[in-house]
């Protein structure tokens, strides 16, 4: 999506867009990087909505998980596929409109799963945002995945 759009958009109201940046470790050492632009999926953006409303159903996002699907993320997808997931470790601000959730998957964690997909997930288990990789990763405990994904509102 180009500036133009965006900004377009934003004349109308808010817009979510989120970003993912992971580093792919091998014994320890960088093989791999995915940086791209992710989908703010449905449900994510009726979260951000219930946030700013103050409705209880509206809740914070606290968890990252690794699936095994590897279709094209779509607006109304709700789930990540035989999951692995866990706790952001910390979350930052980088500027006024962002929010930024850093995670880390150990070399312990999700061994044995071929992860196609990534996803945020809010404190109730409910998909706000999901991306995909063309490439499989297959977790054994020689692999570790470092990253931050950022939801930016403009």
């Amino acid at each position: 999506m180009d500036n133009k759009t965006i900004v377009e958009k934003s004349k109308d109201g808010l817009l979510a867009r989120g970003s993912v940046d992971i580093q792919i470790f091998k014994n320890g050492k960088l093989i791999d990087r995915i940086s791209d632009n992710n989908l703010v999926v449905t449900l994510g953006k009726k979260n951000i909505a219930e946030l700013l409303g103050g409705t209880v159903t509206g809740v914070p996002i606290t968890t990252v998980g690794v699936g095994e699907n590897g279709v094209a993320p779509a607006p109304g997808d709700n789930a990540l596929t035989n999951s692995f997931t866990k706790a952001v470790d910390s979350v930052s601000h980088p500027t006024a409109n962002q929010v930024m959730f850093h995670f880390d998957i150990d070399n312990a964690e999700a061994n044995g799963k071929t992860i196609r997909e990534f996803g945020l997930l809010n404190a109730n288990g409910v998909l706000c945002a999901r991306k995909i990789r063309g490439e499989d990763i297959v977790k054994t405990n020689a692999i570790r995945l470092v990253g931050t994904w950022t939801i930016t509102i403009n």
